[in-house]
Protein backbone atom coordinates (compact mmCIF):
# COMPACT_ATOMS: atom_id res chain seq x y z
CA UNK A 1 0.00 0.00 0.00
CA UNK A 2 1.58 3.29 -1.08
CA UNK A 3 1.31 6.64 0.69
CA UNK A 4 -1.77 7.84 -1.23
CA UNK A 5 -3.60 4.58 -0.60
CA UNK A 6 -2.72 4.69 3.07
CA UNK A 7 -4.06 8.25 3.37
CA UNK A 8 -7.36 7.26 1.77
CA UNK A 9 -7.57 4.14 3.93
CA UNK A 10 -7.18 6.29 7.05
CA UNK A 11 -10.00 8.56 5.89
CA UNK A 12 -12.23 5.58 5.16
CA UNK A 13 -11.63 4.18 8.64
CA UNK A 14 -12.45 7.56 10.22
CA UNK A 15 -15.58 7.95 8.09
CA UNK A 16 -16.71 4.42 9.00
CA UNK A 17 -16.22 5.21 12.67
CA UNK A 18 -17.88 8.63 12.58
CA UNK A 19 -20.91 7.58 10.51
CA UNK A 20 -21.13 4.02 11.89
CA UNK A 21 -20.80 2.44 8.45
CA UNK A 22 -19.03 -0.54 6.97
CA UNK A 23 -15.72 0.18 5.26
CA UNK A 24 -17.30 -0.31 1.83
CA UNK A 25 -20.13 2.14 2.52
CA UNK A 26 -17.68 4.58 4.10
CA UNK A 27 -15.57 4.43 0.92
CA UNK A 28 -18.68 5.21 -1.14
CA UNK A 29 -19.77 8.10 1.09
CA UNK A 30 -16.26 9.59 1.30
CA UNK A 31 -15.48 9.31 -2.42
CA UNK A 32 -18.94 10.52 -3.47
CA UNK A 33 -18.52 13.64 -1.34
CA UNK A 34 -15.15 14.44 -2.90
CA UNK A 35 -16.29 13.98 -6.49
CA UNK A 36 -19.75 15.55 -6.35
CA UNK A 37 -18.71 18.31 -3.97
CA UNK A 38 -21.45 17.60 -1.44
CA UNK A 39 -21.34 17.05 2.27
CA UNK A 40 -21.10 13.46 3.48
CA UNK A 41 -23.87 14.45 5.88
CA UNK A 42 -26.36 15.26 3.12
CA UNK A 43 -25.85 12.07 1.12
CA UNK A 44 -29.12 10.74 -0.33
CA UNK A 45 -29.21 7.00 0.26
CA UNK A 46 -31.84 6.64 -2.46
CA UNK A 47 -29.00 7.34 -4.91
CA UNK A 48 -27.57 3.93 -4.08
CA UNK A 49 -28.45 0.99 -6.31
CA UNK A 50 -27.78 -2.34 -4.66
CA UNK A 51 -29.04 -5.86 -5.14
CA UNK A 52 -29.31 -7.98 -8.24
CA UNK A 53 -29.27 -6.62 -11.80
CA UNK A 54 -27.39 -3.47 -10.81
CA UNK A 55 -25.32 -3.72 -14.05
CA UNK A 56 -22.20 -2.58 -12.17
CA UNK A 57 -23.79 0.79 -11.43
CA UNK A 58 -23.61 1.49 -7.69
CA UNK A 59 -24.98 5.00 -7.47
CA UNK A 60 -26.76 7.60 -9.60
CA UNK A 61 -26.84 11.19 -8.35
CA UNK A 62 -28.80 13.87 -10.19
CA UNK A 63 -28.01 17.52 -9.47
CA UNK A 64 -30.75 19.45 -11.24
CA UNK A 65 -30.71 23.20 -11.86
CA UNK A 66 -33.30 25.45 -13.46
CA UNK A 67 -32.31 24.83 -17.08
CA UNK A 68 -29.73 22.06 -16.88
CA UNK A 69 -28.50 19.20 -14.73
CA UNK A 70 -25.43 17.13 -13.92
CA UNK A 71 -25.85 13.37 -13.69
CA UNK A 72 -23.21 11.35 -11.83
CA UNK A 73 -23.08 7.61 -12.52
CA UNK A 74 -20.75 5.72 -10.17
CA UNK A 75 -19.08 2.39 -9.72
CA UNK A 76 -17.19 2.13 -6.41
CA UNK A 77 -14.73 -0.65 -5.62
CA UNK A 78 -12.95 -0.52 -2.28
CA UNK A 79 -10.00 -2.35 -3.79
CA UNK A 80 -6.49 -1.54 -5.00
CA UNK A 81 -7.02 -2.29 -8.70
CA UNK A 82 -9.04 -1.37 -11.80
CA UNK A 83 -10.86 -4.24 -13.51
CA UNK A 84 -11.41 -4.20 -17.29
CA UNK A 85 -14.32 -6.58 -16.83
CA UNK A 86 -16.00 -4.19 -14.40
CA UNK A 87 -15.68 -1.35 -16.93
CA UNK A 88 -17.19 -3.59 -19.62
CA UNK A 89 -20.13 -4.36 -17.33
CA UNK A 90 -20.48 -0.64 -16.57
CA UNK A 91 -20.82 -0.03 -20.31
CA UNK A 92 -23.75 -2.44 -20.25
CA UNK A 93 -25.22 -0.48 -17.33
CA UNK A 94 -24.96 2.76 -19.32
CA UNK A 95 -26.80 1.03 -22.16
CA UNK A 96 -29.69 0.36 -19.78
CA UNK A 97 -29.76 3.95 -18.57
CA UNK A 98 -29.54 5.65 -21.95
CA UNK A 99 -30.79 3.27 -24.64
CA UNK A 100 -32.91 0.34 -23.45
CA UNK A 101 -36.63 0.55 -24.29
CA UNK A 102 -39.20 1.08 -21.56
CA UNK A 103 -40.50 -2.47 -21.95
CA UNK A 104 -37.10 -3.90 -20.95
CA UNK A 105 -36.71 -1.50 -18.03
CA UNK A 106 -40.13 -2.48 -16.67
CA UNK A 107 -38.90 -6.05 -16.26
CA UNK A 108 -35.88 -5.14 -14.12
CA UNK A 109 -36.08 -6.91 -10.77
CA UNK A 110 -33.86 -4.24 -9.16
CA UNK A 111 -36.55 -1.67 -8.35
CA UNK A 112 -34.02 0.96 -7.21
CA UNK A 113 -32.22 0.82 -10.54
CA UNK A 114 -35.50 0.81 -12.44
CA UNK A 115 -36.85 3.84 -10.55
CA UNK A 116 -33.61 5.77 -10.99
CA UNK A 117 -33.57 5.13 -14.75
CA UNK A 118 -37.17 6.31 -15.05
CA UNK A 119 -36.37 9.44 -13.02
CA UNK A 120 -33.45 10.18 -15.33
CA UNK A 121 -35.59 9.63 -18.44
CA UNK A 122 -38.25 12.04 -17.12
CA UNK A 123 -35.62 14.70 -16.48
CA UNK A 124 -34.08 14.17 -19.92
CA UNK A 125 -37.48 14.71 -21.55
CA UNK A 126 -37.97 17.94 -19.59
CA UNK A 127 -34.52 19.47 -20.12
CA UNK A 128 -33.28 17.77 -23.29
CA UNK A 129 -29.99 15.82 -23.50
CA UNK A 130 -28.11 18.87 -24.77
CA UNK A 131 -28.62 20.45 -21.33
CA UNK A 132 -27.27 17.45 -19.40
CA UNK A 133 -23.71 16.97 -18.21
CA UNK A 134 -22.99 13.27 -17.71
CA UNK A 135 -20.11 12.21 -15.46
CA UNK A 136 -19.39 8.47 -15.26
CA UNK A 137 -16.89 7.69 -12.51
CA UNK A 138 -15.14 4.40 -11.80
CA UNK A 139 -13.63 4.80 -8.33
CA UNK A 140 -11.18 2.52 -6.55
CA UNK A 141 -8.08 2.80 -4.36
CA UNK A 142 -5.97 1.60 -7.28
CA UNK A 143 -3.15 3.32 -9.13
CA UNK A 144 -4.52 4.92 -12.31
CA UNK A 145 -1.03 5.32 -13.79
CA UNK A 146 -0.83 1.56 -14.29
CA UNK A 147 -4.05 0.89 -16.23
CA UNK A 148 -3.92 -2.10 -18.54
CA UNK A 149 -4.05 -1.80 -22.33
CA UNK A 150 -7.44 -3.56 -22.35
CA UNK A 151 -8.78 -1.10 -19.76
CA UNK A 152 -7.67 1.89 -21.86
CA UNK A 153 -9.30 0.36 -24.93
CA UNK A 154 -12.56 0.04 -23.03
CA UNK A 155 -12.33 3.70 -21.98
CA UNK A 156 -12.04 4.63 -25.65
CA UNK A 157 -15.03 2.44 -26.54
CA UNK A 158 -17.26 4.15 -23.98
CA UNK A 159 -16.10 7.63 -24.99
CA UNK A 160 -16.64 6.86 -28.66
CA UNK A 161 -20.18 5.76 -27.92
CA UNK A 162 -21.32 8.62 -25.65
CA UNK A 163 -18.93 11.56 -26.05
CA UNK A 164 -20.49 12.48 -29.38
CA UNK A 165 -22.20 15.87 -28.80
CA UNK A 166 -25.46 14.23 -27.69
CA UNK A 167 -25.03 15.70 -24.22
CA UNK A 168 -23.75 19.11 -23.16
CA UNK A 169 -20.75 17.16 -21.86
CA UNK A 170 -19.85 13.52 -21.27
CA UNK A 171 -16.91 12.52 -19.10
CA UNK A 172 -15.63 9.08 -18.15
CA UNK A 173 -13.47 9.65 -15.07
CA UNK A 174 -11.10 7.13 -13.54
CA UNK A 175 -10.47 7.85 -9.88
CA UNK A 176 -7.71 6.10 -7.94
CA UNK A 177 -5.94 6.86 -4.68
CA UNK A 178 -3.80 9.60 -6.23
CA UNK A 179 -6.81 11.42 -7.71
CA UNK A 180 -8.79 11.14 -4.46
CA UNK A 181 -5.91 12.53 -2.42
CA UNK A 182 -5.47 15.35 -4.94
CA UNK A 183 -9.14 16.31 -4.67
CA UNK A 184 -9.01 16.00 -0.89
CA UNK A 185 -6.03 18.34 -0.70
CA UNK A 186 -7.71 20.82 -3.04
CA UNK A 187 -10.80 21.00 -0.86
CA UNK A 188 -9.34 20.97 2.60
CA UNK A 189 -8.29 24.29 4.04
CA UNK A 190 -4.82 25.30 5.09
CA UNK A 191 -3.82 28.19 7.32
CA UNK A 192 -0.36 28.73 5.84
CA UNK A 193 0.20 32.32 4.77
CA UNK A 194 1.37 33.04 1.24
CA UNK A 195 3.67 36.04 0.83
CA UNK A 196 4.90 37.01 -2.60
CA UNK A 197 6.84 39.61 -4.55
CA UNK A 198 5.14 39.88 -7.93
CA UNK A 199 7.09 41.50 -10.72
CA UNK A 200 4.89 43.98 -12.58
CA UNK A 201 4.91 46.10 -15.72
CA UNK A 202 5.78 49.66 -14.72
CA UNK A 203 6.49 52.78 -16.73
CA UNK A 204 6.80 56.09 -14.88
CA UNK A 205 5.66 57.92 -18.02
CA UNK A 206 2.45 55.90 -18.46
CA UNK A 207 -0.38 55.12 -16.03
CA UNK A 208 0.63 51.45 -15.70
CA UNK A 209 0.01 51.34 -11.93
CA UNK A 210 -3.12 52.62 -10.21
CA UNK A 211 -3.09 53.09 -6.43
CA UNK A 212 -6.22 53.91 -4.47
CA UNK A 213 -6.55 54.79 -0.80
CA UNK A 214 -9.74 55.49 1.15
CA UNK A 215 -8.79 57.66 4.12
CA UNK A 216 -11.93 57.06 6.21
CA UNK A 217 -11.70 53.26 6.13
CA UNK A 218 -7.99 52.80 5.55
CA UNK A 219 -8.67 50.52 2.61
CA UNK A 220 -6.05 50.28 -0.11
CA UNK A 221 -6.22 48.99 -3.64
CA UNK A 222 -3.77 48.47 -6.48
CA UNK A 223 -4.47 47.75 -10.14
CA UNK A 224 -1.51 46.65 -12.23
CA UNK A 225 -0.29 44.23 -14.88
CA UNK A 226 1.98 41.24 -14.52
CA UNK A 227 3.06 38.36 -16.73
CA UNK A 228 1.37 34.98 -16.93
CA UNK A 229 4.70 33.41 -15.97
CA UNK A 230 4.71 35.32 -12.66
CA UNK A 231 1.25 34.04 -11.71
CA UNK A 232 2.20 30.52 -12.78
CA UNK A 233 5.37 30.70 -10.67
CA UNK A 234 3.44 31.63 -7.52
CA UNK A 235 0.71 29.01 -8.00
CA UNK A 236 3.15 26.22 -8.84
CA UNK A 237 5.30 27.01 -5.79
CA UNK A 238 2.24 26.57 -3.52
CA UNK A 239 1.96 22.78 -3.44
CA UNK A 240 -0.85 22.85 -0.85
CA UNK A 241 -3.18 25.11 -2.84
CA UNK A 242 -3.40 27.45 0.16
CA UNK A 243 -3.48 30.46 -2.11
CA UNK A 244 -7.04 29.47 -3.07
CA UNK A 245 -8.35 28.91 0.48
CA UNK A 246 -10.84 31.79 0.17
CA UNK A 247 -11.84 30.86 -3.36
CA UNK A 248 -15.29 29.32 -3.55
CA UNK A 249 -14.45 26.26 -5.65
CA UNK A 250 -11.71 24.07 -7.02
CA UNK A 251 -10.16 24.10 -10.49
CA UNK A 252 -12.73 22.84 -13.00
CA UNK A 253 -10.25 21.21 -15.37
CA UNK A 254 -9.39 22.02 -18.96
CA UNK A 255 -12.33 20.42 -20.76
CA UNK A 256 -14.75 23.25 -20.10
CA UNK A 257 -15.02 25.96 -22.74
CA UNK A 258 -13.67 28.85 -20.64
CA UNK A 259 -10.60 27.07 -19.30
CA UNK A 260 -9.85 25.50 -22.67
CA UNK A 261 -9.94 29.01 -24.18
CA UNK A 262 -7.52 30.25 -21.51
CA UNK A 263 -5.00 27.55 -22.42
CA UNK A 264 -5.46 28.13 -26.13
CA UNK A 265 -5.09 31.93 -25.97
CA UNK A 266 -2.01 31.92 -23.75
CA UNK A 267 0.02 29.74 -26.14
CA UNK A 268 -0.99 30.84 -29.64
CA UNK A 269 1.49 33.30 -31.10
CA UNK A 270 -1.16 35.11 -33.11
CA UNK A 271 -3.45 35.72 -30.12
CA UNK A 272 -1.33 35.61 -26.95
CA UNK A 273 -0.97 39.41 -26.90
CA UNK A 274 -4.77 39.62 -26.60
CA UNK A 275 -4.87 37.75 -23.29
CA UNK A 276 -4.87 40.95 -21.20
CA UNK A 277 -7.87 42.23 -23.20
CA UNK A 278 -9.88 38.99 -23.27
CA UNK A 279 -9.45 37.78 -19.69
CA UNK A 280 -11.17 39.23 -16.62
CA UNK A 281 -7.90 39.12 -14.71
CA UNK A 282 -7.18 37.98 -11.17
CA UNK A 283 -8.50 39.45 -7.92
CA UNK A 284 -6.33 39.19 -4.81
CA UNK A 285 -7.06 40.12 -1.19
CA UNK A 286 -4.23 40.44 1.30
CA UNK A 287 -3.21 41.80 4.67
CA UNK A 288 -0.73 44.24 3.18
CA UNK A 289 0.31 45.56 -0.23
CA UNK A 290 3.41 47.61 -0.96
CA UNK A 291 4.13 48.65 -4.56
CA UNK A 292 7.85 49.18 -5.21
CA UNK A 293 8.25 51.38 -8.29
CA UNK A 294 11.93 50.74 -8.88
CA UNK A 295 12.32 51.25 -12.66
CA UNK A 296 14.81 48.38 -12.83
CA UNK A 297 12.81 45.92 -10.69
CA UNK A 298 9.21 47.01 -10.21
CA UNK A 299 7.30 44.69 -7.89
CA UNK A 300 4.27 44.53 -5.65
CA UNK A 301 5.05 43.06 -2.23
CA UNK A 302 2.06 41.17 -0.87
CA UNK A 303 1.55 39.65 2.58
CA UNK A 304 -0.90 36.78 3.14
CA UNK A 305 -2.32 36.82 -0.35
CA UNK A 306 -5.43 34.95 -1.42
CA UNK A 307 -6.73 34.64 -4.98
CA UNK A 308 -10.48 35.09 -4.48
CA UNK A 309 -11.37 35.36 -8.15
CA UNK A 310 -9.36 33.93 -10.99
CA UNK A 311 -8.66 30.42 -9.69
CA UNK A 312 -9.50 29.02 -13.13
CA UNK A 313 -7.19 31.49 -14.91
CA UNK A 314 -4.33 31.14 -12.42
CA UNK A 315 -4.46 27.33 -12.35
CA UNK A 316 -4.75 27.06 -16.13
CA UNK A 317 -1.68 29.31 -16.50
CA UNK A 318 0.19 27.24 -13.91
CA UNK A 319 -0.63 24.12 -15.90
CA UNK A 320 0.46 25.77 -19.14
CA UNK A 321 3.76 26.80 -17.52
CA UNK A 322 4.42 23.21 -16.46
CA UNK A 323 3.84 22.16 -20.06
CA UNK A 324 6.12 24.94 -21.29
CA UNK A 325 3.51 26.42 -23.62
CA UNK A 326 2.98 29.99 -22.33
CA UNK A 327 3.91 32.59 -24.93
CA UNK A 328 6.34 35.22 -23.55
CA UNK A 329 4.06 38.20 -24.23
CA UNK A 330 1.07 36.97 -22.17
CA UNK A 331 0.11 39.64 -19.64
CA UNK A 332 -2.68 39.63 -17.08
CA UNK A 333 -4.53 42.27 -15.09
CA UNK A 334 -4.32 42.20 -11.28
CA UNK A 335 -6.72 43.82 -8.82
CA UNK A 336 -5.24 43.71 -5.32
CA UNK A 337 -7.12 44.78 -2.19
CA UNK A 338 -5.60 45.28 1.25
CA UNK A 339 -8.20 44.44 3.90
CA UNK A 340 -8.72 42.24 6.93
CA UNK A 341 -12.46 42.99 6.95
CA UNK A 342 -14.12 39.58 6.41
CA UNK A 343 -17.42 41.21 5.40
CA UNK A 344 -15.68 43.18 2.66
CA UNK A 345 -13.86 40.05 1.50
CA UNK A 346 -17.22 38.27 1.21
CA UNK A 347 -18.58 41.14 -0.88
CA UNK A 348 -15.52 41.06 -3.13
CA UNK A 349 -16.02 37.32 -3.67
CA UNK A 350 -19.72 37.85 -4.42
CA UNK A 351 -19.21 40.63 -6.94
CA UNK A 352 -16.16 39.38 -8.82
CA UNK A 353 -16.92 35.69 -9.38
CA UNK A 354 -18.80 35.64 -12.65
CA UNK A 355 -16.51 34.25 -15.35
CA UNK A 356 -17.41 30.55 -14.97
CA UNK A 357 -20.71 29.24 -13.65
CA UNK A 358 -20.58 29.07 -9.86
CA UNK A 359 -22.58 27.15 -7.28
CA UNK A 360 -24.75 29.70 -5.50
CA UNK A 361 -24.51 27.57 -2.37
CA UNK A 362 -20.71 27.92 -2.31
CA UNK A 363 -20.95 31.60 -3.15
CA UNK A 364 -22.97 32.20 0.03
CA UNK A 365 -20.62 30.25 2.32
CA UNK A 366 -18.96 33.34 3.82
CA UNK A 367 -22.15 35.41 3.97
CA UNK A 368 -22.47 36.99 7.46
CA UNK A 369 -25.95 35.44 7.71
CA UNK A 370 -24.39 32.00 7.30
CA UNK A 371 -21.80 32.75 9.96
CA UNK A 372 -24.61 33.84 12.29
CA UNK A 373 -26.46 30.58 11.57
CA UNK A 374 -23.33 28.66 12.52
CA UNK A 375 -23.10 30.49 15.84
CA UNK A 376 -26.82 30.13 16.63
CA UNK A 377 -26.85 26.39 15.96
CA UNK A 378 -23.76 25.98 18.12
CA UNK A 379 -25.85 27.03 21.13
CA UNK A 380 -27.95 23.90 20.59
CA UNK A 381 -24.86 21.74 20.18
CA UNK A 382 -25.06 21.51 16.37
CA UNK A 383 -22.25 22.16 13.90
CA UNK A 384 -23.44 24.02 10.81
CA UNK A 385 -21.48 22.97 7.73
CA UNK A 386 -21.62 26.17 5.69
CA UNK A 387 -18.47 25.11 3.80
CA UNK A 388 -17.89 21.70 2.27
CA UNK A 389 -16.01 19.27 4.56
CA UNK A 390 -15.72 21.99 7.19
CA UNK A 391 -15.52 19.55 10.12
CA UNK A 392 -13.71 16.61 8.54
CA UNK A 393 -10.57 17.12 10.59
CA UNK A 394 -12.31 17.84 13.89
CA UNK A 395 -12.19 15.18 16.57
CA UNK A 396 -14.94 14.36 19.07
CA UNK A 397 -17.78 15.71 16.92
CA UNK A 398 -20.65 13.27 16.48
CA UNK A 399 -21.81 12.95 12.89
CA UNK A 400 -25.47 13.40 13.85
CA UNK A 401 -24.60 16.84 15.21
CA UNK A 402 -23.26 18.10 11.87
CA UNK A 403 -25.90 19.81 9.73
CA UNK A 404 -25.13 20.60 6.08
CA UNK A 405 -26.36 24.08 5.08
CA UNK A 406 -28.35 22.80 2.12
CA UNK A 407 -30.10 20.10 4.16
CA UNK A 408 -31.16 22.63 6.80
CA UNK A 409 -32.47 25.04 4.16
CA UNK A 410 -34.39 22.31 2.29
CA UNK A 411 -36.12 21.22 5.48
CA UNK A 412 -37.06 24.80 6.37
CA UNK A 413 -38.35 25.49 2.86
CA UNK A 414 -40.47 22.34 3.02
CA UNK A 415 -41.85 22.49 6.55
CA UNK A 416 -41.90 26.15 7.60
CA UNK A 417 -42.41 27.76 4.18
CA UNK A 418 -44.71 24.89 3.06
CA UNK A 419 -43.00 24.36 -0.29
CA UNK A 420 -41.98 20.68 -0.23
CA UNK A 421 -42.01 20.36 -4.03
CA UNK A 422 -39.41 23.09 -4.41
CA UNK A 423 -37.41 21.67 -1.49
CA UNK A 424 -37.20 18.32 -3.26
CA UNK A 425 -36.86 19.29 -6.93
CA UNK A 426 -35.64 22.88 -7.04
CA UNK A 427 -33.17 23.22 -4.19
CA UNK A 428 -31.10 25.62 -6.32
CA UNK A 429 -33.75 28.23 -5.47
CA UNK A 430 -32.60 28.13 -1.85
CA UNK A 431 -29.54 30.18 -2.74
CA UNK A 432 -31.33 32.60 -5.07
CA UNK A 433 -35.12 33.12 -5.10
CA UNK A 434 -35.74 32.01 -1.51
CA UNK A 435 -32.48 32.97 0.15
CA UNK A 436 -33.73 36.07 1.94
CA UNK A 437 -37.02 34.41 2.92
CA UNK A 438 -35.24 31.44 4.44
CA UNK A 439 -32.29 33.08 6.15
CA UNK A 440 -33.32 36.71 6.51
CA UNK A 441 -36.33 36.29 8.82
CA UNK A 442 -36.81 36.82 12.52
CA UNK A 443 -33.51 35.27 13.53
CA UNK A 444 -35.23 32.59 15.63
CA UNK A 445 -33.24 29.38 15.25
CA UNK A 446 -35.75 26.83 16.61
CA UNK A 447 -37.92 26.56 13.44
CA UNK A 448 -34.80 25.56 11.50
CA UNK A 449 -33.92 22.86 14.02
CA UNK A 450 -37.51 21.59 14.28
CA UNK A 451 -37.95 21.29 10.52
CA UNK A 452 -34.56 19.60 10.12
CA UNK A 453 -35.16 17.08 12.90
CA UNK A 454 -38.71 16.44 11.74
CA UNK A 455 -37.50 15.64 8.25
CA UNK A 456 -34.88 13.26 9.69
CA UNK A 457 -37.48 11.51 11.85
CA UNK A 458 -39.66 11.14 8.74
CA UNK A 459 -36.77 9.67 6.76
CA UNK A 460 -36.04 7.20 9.56
CA UNK A 461 -39.68 6.11 9.75
CA UNK A 462 -39.76 5.55 5.99
CA UNK A 463 -36.64 3.37 6.21
CA UNK A 464 -38.02 1.28 9.04
CA UNK A 465 -41.36 0.89 7.25
CA UNK A 466 -39.56 -0.72 4.27
CA UNK A 467 -42.07 0.97 1.96
CA UNK A 468 -39.25 1.79 -0.47
CA UNK A 469 -39.33 -1.88 -1.49
CA UNK A 470 -43.12 -2.11 -1.76
CA UNK A 471 -44.49 -3.62 -4.96
CA UNK A 472 -47.08 -0.82 -5.11
CA UNK A 473 -45.52 1.85 -7.34
CA UNK A 474 -47.17 4.79 -5.55
CA UNK A 475 -46.14 3.65 -2.06
CA UNK A 476 -42.61 2.93 -3.23
CA UNK A 477 -42.28 6.30 -4.96
CA UNK A 478 -43.61 8.25 -1.97
CA UNK A 479 -41.27 6.40 0.37
CA UNK A 480 -38.30 7.31 -1.83
CA UNK A 481 -39.19 10.81 -2.96
CA UNK A 482 -42.00 12.12 -0.77
CA UNK A 483 -40.18 12.68 2.53
CA UNK A 484 -40.34 16.48 2.28
CA UNK A 485 -44.08 16.38 1.57
CA UNK A 486 -44.71 13.90 4.37
CA UNK A 487 -42.64 15.94 6.84
CA UNK A 488 -44.60 19.08 5.89
CA UNK A 489 -47.90 17.28 6.63
CA UNK A 490 -46.57 15.65 9.81
CA UNK A 491 -45.48 19.06 11.12
CA UNK A 492 -49.04 20.33 10.86
CA UNK A 493 -50.58 17.22 12.41
CA UNK A 494 -48.09 17.10 15.29
CA UNK A 495 -47.93 20.81 16.06
CA UNK A 496 -51.58 21.42 15.22
CA UNK A 497 -50.67 24.53 13.27
CA UNK A 498 -48.71 26.15 10.46
CA UNK A 499 -48.00 29.06 12.78
CA UNK A 500 -44.33 29.47 13.72
CA UNK A 501 -44.76 32.58 15.85
CA UNK A 502 -45.04 30.46 18.98
CA UNK A 503 -43.43 31.53 22.22
CA UNK A 504 -39.79 30.59 22.35
CA UNK A 505 -40.30 28.13 25.20
CA UNK A 506 -42.92 26.26 23.12
CA UNK A 507 -40.48 25.91 20.25
CA UNK A 508 -37.70 24.79 22.58
CA UNK A 509 -40.05 22.15 23.98
CA UNK A 510 -40.72 20.85 20.45
CA UNK A 511 -36.97 20.67 19.80
CA UNK A 512 -36.59 18.66 23.00
CA UNK A 513 -39.26 16.15 21.94
CA UNK A 514 -37.68 15.63 18.52
CA UNK A 515 -34.22 15.20 20.04
CA UNK A 516 -35.14 12.94 22.93
CA UNK A 517 -38.45 11.26 21.98
CA UNK A 518 -38.52 11.19 18.17
CA UNK A 519 -40.64 8.02 17.88
CA UNK A 520 -43.48 9.79 19.70
CA UNK A 521 -44.53 11.36 16.40
CA UNK A 522 -44.42 8.16 14.33
CA UNK A 523 -48.21 7.95 14.27
CA UNK A 524 -48.34 11.48 12.81
CA UNK A 525 -45.89 10.45 10.10
CA UNK A 526 -47.85 7.30 9.30
CA UNK A 527 -51.05 9.35 8.97
CA UNK A 528 -49.21 11.91 6.84
CA UNK A 529 -48.12 9.19 4.42
CA UNK A 530 -51.75 8.09 4.06
CA UNK A 531 -52.91 11.68 3.50
CA UNK A 532 -50.35 12.24 0.75
CA UNK A 533 -51.30 8.91 -0.84
CA UNK A 534 -54.98 9.89 -0.78
CA UNK A 535 -54.32 13.31 -2.34
CA UNK A 536 -52.39 11.80 -5.24
CA UNK A 537 -54.86 8.97 -5.82
CA UNK A 538 -57.63 11.56 -5.91
CA UNK A 539 -56.17 13.47 -8.84
CA UNK A 540 -55.53 11.72 -12.17
CA UNK A 541 -52.91 14.28 -13.17
CA UNK A 542 -50.94 13.47 -10.04
CA UNK A 543 -51.36 9.70 -10.15
CA UNK A 544 -50.55 9.40 -13.87
CA UNK A 545 -47.18 11.17 -13.53
CA UNK A 546 -45.80 10.80 -10.02
CA UNK A 547 -42.41 12.32 -10.85
CA UNK A 548 -44.01 15.55 -12.09
CA UNK A 549 -46.54 15.56 -9.25
CA UNK A 550 -43.84 15.59 -6.59
CA UNK A 551 -42.29 18.61 -8.31
CA UNK A 552 -45.55 20.50 -8.63
CA UNK A 553 -46.63 23.54 -6.67
CA UNK A 554 -50.16 22.34 -7.30
CA UNK A 555 -49.51 19.39 -5.00
CA UNK A 556 -48.29 21.78 -2.30
CA UNK A 557 -51.54 23.74 -2.68
CA UNK A 558 -53.62 20.55 -2.46
CA UNK A 559 -51.82 19.58 0.74
CA UNK A 560 -52.64 23.00 2.21
CA UNK A 561 -56.29 22.61 1.26
CA UNK A 562 -56.48 19.12 2.72
CA UNK A 563 -54.93 20.15 6.01
CA UNK A 564 -57.11 23.19 6.46
CA UNK A 565 -60.46 21.46 5.98
CA UNK A 566 -62.93 21.04 8.78
CA UNK A 567 -61.64 17.54 9.60
CA UNK A 568 -58.03 18.62 10.01
CA UNK A 569 -56.51 19.89 13.27
CA UNK A 570 -57.30 23.55 13.87
CA UNK A 571 -54.70 26.29 13.67
CA UNK A 572 -53.76 27.54 17.11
Amino acid sequence: MNLHQRLIQQRIEKTAQDLKLSDNLAFIRFSHSLIVGKSMHSFDEDDLIDGSEEKQIDCITIEEDEDDATVYIFQFKNSDSFSSNTLILMRNGLEWIFNKPQSDINHLSNLKFKDRILEYRTMQRELGPSNLKIIVAYVTMGISASLSKEFKQEIKTINDQYNNNTFAEFQLQIWGAEELVGRMNAIEKNDRKINADIRINYDANNPSLIKYYHAMSGLRGVVCTTTAQEIARIVNSDSTGSIFDLNIRRFLGTRGRVNADILRTCQQADSSYLFWFLNNGITIVCDRIDPVTDPDNPIVKIENMQIVNGCQTATALALAAKRGIIAPDVKILLRIYQTTDSDLVSKIVMTTNNQNEISSRDLRANDPIQVDMERALCHYGYFYERKLRQYDNFEDIYADKIIANESLAQSYLSVVMRKPSDARARKYKIWSNYYTQIFGGSGVIEPFIISYLLYNVTENWLKISNLSNDSNNLKRTLAKKGAFHIARIASFLWRGSDNWDSKSHDLRSQVDILENHPTSINDNIKTSFSILEKIINGDKKFSSDLESALKSGNLDAEIDRELHTESAPKES
